[in-house]
């Protein structure tokens, strides 16, 4: 399975032929996308085999959902921690101290990886960063996307839609978003992999937890009273009994579309967050502290919007139908309020964020193709090189080409473990070349030589030039939360494998649909 990753890392990557698992084409599917390949690749013949290569399946699919890339770098860390792993335990070697060891390197390499980075700022470093994610020959599309994601900033909402012609193009429109996702997989529609959205919603906003179905019913009947089907409720928690009652109304055609999603924050911001997004939609926010009753909800409380999305980490408003009085009022409350915090970071962190969503906007990707297969290919890679993007534009960015996990291996050599415990740590300073080695195997050269001279050097080899250049100026740049999220995976995942003592395999086993 690393081997079916390693060929799409860097920019002049190899690309893998896969047979379609449906459709009428009879041909394969050419890819260069690791996250892709990962999630096609449903099984393996042998099924011990197969365990392991949906442990990299997993591997990858989870870093690419955390932050849109870094799948083949994952992979390719994870293979080489496992070779090393396996050769010194079938030696002899103590599993847990191995495994022990590669986790007390990770907390070394960590902070190193960090300490690298460096903020960015603009349409045109943006663009840099995508293009990495989008290939050499997507130069103009990189250019859209660092437009759009400098335009709607990291919090903005981006959505991602399919397009009538072969162009993609884009558009800005009110809206905003939140990072907490929808809270049961359960309120997907059979088609939606890993995200909803609902046309003109009427919108239900509270600070209650709503634990039992009849604490919705009032809601249901005053949204249904009104001619409306689509509905979208942001609460601290909604349970099981409330999530049921929402499917089976969804179920028998009640509701066309629900989403229900978590309320973001905690505490006294919380509830000014859900009194935000309820002016936001023209709502009402039914608040304990004023004891406002569920029983009491009509069809004034519940908001209004143009469009509501979510996926498992965020969700977005878009067009919220809400008077610009009272969003303005909001603004100048949250500001009066930010005049008044005291040395508490987190709390003018949150005030700020509540200031930018009430005056934000968000921007409509849409995506075009000359079939639907690469269209929707490329809607994935956009979604992918967007959440790339928003992550290097909130945390920064290293030097990109595998330098930046290259240079934390002086700090693990640097340590002074012995044992098993040691070896685990030499065997992570050993997979921290590994990314570097494949990107220049890739592009058709000899790594070694390569790898030797990047660790000395302060600049990065730019294997479609051939030429060593300054990372900064050269724009050859990953986002830090690429590299830490492949790095975090791979190790804590290997860590993991590598002290299983047991494989089990079932005799039917279910097929692996989704990563």
């Amino acid at each position: 399975m690393a081997r079916l990753l390693r060929p799409t890392l860097g920019p002049l990557s190899r690309t893998v032929a896969i047979t379609r698992v449906s459709g009428t084409s009879h041909g394969p599917e050419v890819l260069d996308s690791g996250a892709v390949i990962a999630r096609r690749t449903i099984q393996l013949a042998d099924p011990f085999e197969n365990i392991g290569g949906m442990l990299i399946r997993h591997i990858a699919w989870q870093v690419f959902e955390r932050v849109g890339d870094g799948t083949a770098t994952a992979a390719v860390l994870a293979q080489s921690l496992m070779h090393a792993g396996v050769r010194y335990i079938v030696a002899g070697g103590n599993p847990v101290s191995v495994a022990r060891g590669m986790e007390r390197g990770l907390e070394v390499a960590l902070p190193e990886l960090r300490r690298q980075a460096r903020t960015i700022d603009g349409p045109a470093e943006i663009a840099r960063v995508v293009a990495g994610g989008l290939g050499p020959t997507r130069l103009d599309l990189a250019e859209m996307l660092g437009e759009v994601v400098d335009a709607v900033g990291p919090d903005g909402a981006i959505l991602v839609e399919d397009a009538q012609g072969t162009r993609t193009v884009h558009e800005y429109i009110d809206g905003v978003r939140w990072n907490e996702g929808f809270v049961s997989s359960f309120l997907l529609r059979p088609d939606e992999a890993a995200n909803t959205r609902v046309m003109n919603p009427r919108i239900f906003v509270t600070d209650y937890a709503l634990d039992r179905a009849e604490q919705l019913l009032p809601v249901l009947e005053a949204c249904v009273g009104a001619g409306d089907r689509n509905l979208l409720i942001v609460a601290p928690e909604v349970r099981d009994s409330a999530v049921g009652l929402l499917v089976a109304n969804r179920e028998r055609g009640v509701l066309q579309g629900v989403i229900a999603v978590k309320a973001p924050s905690f505490g006294v911001q919380r509830t000014r967050i859900l009194e935000d997004v309820a002016a936001m939609t023209g709502g009402r926010c039914l608040v304990q502290e004023r004891h406002d009753r569920l029983a009491d909800v009509s069809a004034d409380d519940l908001g209004r919007a143009r469009q509501a999305w979510a996926t498992r980490f965020a969700f977005g408003i878009l067009g919220g139908q809400g008077s610009k009085a009272t969003i303005r009022q909001r603004i100048a409350d949250a500001k009066a309020e930010l005049s008044r915090v005291d040395n508490d970071p987190h709390t003018t962190r949150l005030i700020r964020e509540r200031i930018g969503k009430l005056a934000g906007t968000a921007a409509i990707v849409r995506v075009g193709a000359p079939t639907q297969a690469e269209q929707e290919e490329l809607k994935l890679q956009i979604e992918a090189a967007v959440r790339s993007a928003r992550s290097a534009l909130r945390d920064g960015v290293v030097p990109g080409g595998g330098a930046a996990l290259l240079a934390c291996v002086a700090a693990l050599e640097a340590l002074e473990v012995g044992g098993d415990e040691g070896f685990g740590v030499k065997a992570l300073a050993h997979a921290l070349a590994e990314p570097m080695r494949a990107i220049v195997a890739n592009a058709g050269l000899q790594p070694a030589p390569i790898v030797q001279r990047a660790r000395c050097e302060r600049q990065v080899y730019d294997v479609v030039r051939r030429q060593w250049v300054d990372p900064w100026t050269g724009g050859i740049v990953d986002p830090l939360p690429v590299a830490v999220a492949a790095l975090e995976t791979s190790v804590s995942a290997i860590a993991t494998a590598l002290t299983s003592d047991v494989l089990i395999h079932r005799a039917n086993p279910p097929m692996a649909v989704e990563p």
